[in-house]
């Protein structure tokens, strides 16, 4: 399995949202990255000012009327200018990602990056909006780009959910999730008196909706639900519908044999699922060269589908 394919096989998994997440956030940058190269190799200032256009959140909300789309494009790309931002944002992601999906589900940990992207747009919006200081820099701001209100509302949100539970840190050792996202928010509290204030006030603006949606989660209200049925339409949209066949003069044990034969392929799908699973954690555990013919065999056949 070369690398495309084994690319198209780890997005199609089933409950794979962190990885989607990561993977789009990957794509987005390196598109972003490819747009402002042509633009600069080719003297297209029209060009770089459409990739801005497309990505970044403008201050101005007269500018936001016109581009409402990056309240959530916004999210899901990066500055080029600092590389670690995106390969931060990222591995603390996936961290805590996975720590939110193993207790509370995929669907709940989209709808918390969602939200905390969102609640990180209106909180950069009130600053700039709101505050006189802020007001005057306006026309001065590109705006805001970047996944870390999203990331900051995973991070608060897993300290919320699970806080006494231990993370161990570089040089430091086990910290508590808990005293991990208060670090998180003390940090960007503190630097809103720096260059990026816009940036950290959407940081506070996540980790409050994370620390939100686990405490009404805890109630029984599931925030998530609105976000997941909003994606799941928005991909039906695209989804090819299979053709109706018209079956004539049906009757009971006919529908019932078709029915049998729903789940018969439905349970040799997940067993065929399960077989490729086992056999990438092979690989994973032992490379490539330990797995049998066979194996390879099923490897192939799988990215042929």
């Amino acid at each position: 399995m070369d690398f495309s394919e084994r690319i198209k096989y780890e997005w199609n998994k089933s409950d794979n949202t962190l990885m989607r997440i990561v993977m789009i956030n990957v794509v987005l940058y390196l598109l972003f990255a490819v747009i402002i190269i042509v633009a600069k190799f080719g003297n297209l200032p029209a060009l770089s000012e459409f990739a801005v256009k497309a990505f970044y959140l403008p201050p101005s909300l007269p500018e936001l009327a016109f581009r409402p789309w990056t309240l959530i494009t916004y999210g899901f790309t990066h500055s080029l200018g600092d590389i670690f931002h995106i390969l931060f944002n990222m591995l603390i992601l996936y961290w805590f990602g996975s720590i939110i999906v193993s207790e509370i589900g995929s669907n709940r940990l989209l709808g918390l990056y969602i939200w905390g992207i969102l609640a990180g747009a209106v909180a950069f919006l009130m600053l700039y909006n709101l505050v006189p200081f802020f007001i005057q820099l306006r026309s001065s701001t590109l705006g805001l780009i970047g996944a870390s209100a999203g990331v900051y509302a995973v991070v608060a949100a897993a300290g919320t959910l699970l806080p006494n539970m231990k993370m161990n840190l570089f040089l430091i050792g086990e910290v508590s999730l808990k005293w991990i996202a208060i670090g998180y928010v003390a940090l960007s509290f503190v630097s809103l008196a720096g260059f990026n204030a816009g940036g950290n006030m959407a940081h506070l603006g996540g980790a409050l909706i994370g620390y939100l949606f686990i405490i009404q989660y805890k109630k029984g209200n599931d925030w998530s639900k609105p976000v997941v049925s909003f994606v799941t339409f928005f991909q039906n949209l695209f989804k090819r519908k299979p053709k109706m066949k018209a079956r004539r003069g049906g009757s009971a044990a006919s529908n019932e044999e078709y029915n049998q034969q729903k789940q018969a392929r439905a349970k040799k799908s997940t067993e065929e699922q399960n077989q490729i699973d086992d056999i990438l954690d092979k690989i994973s555990a032992s490379g490539y060269e330990s797995l049998t013919q066979k194996e390879k065999q099923i490897l192939f056949q799988a990215s042929k589908k």
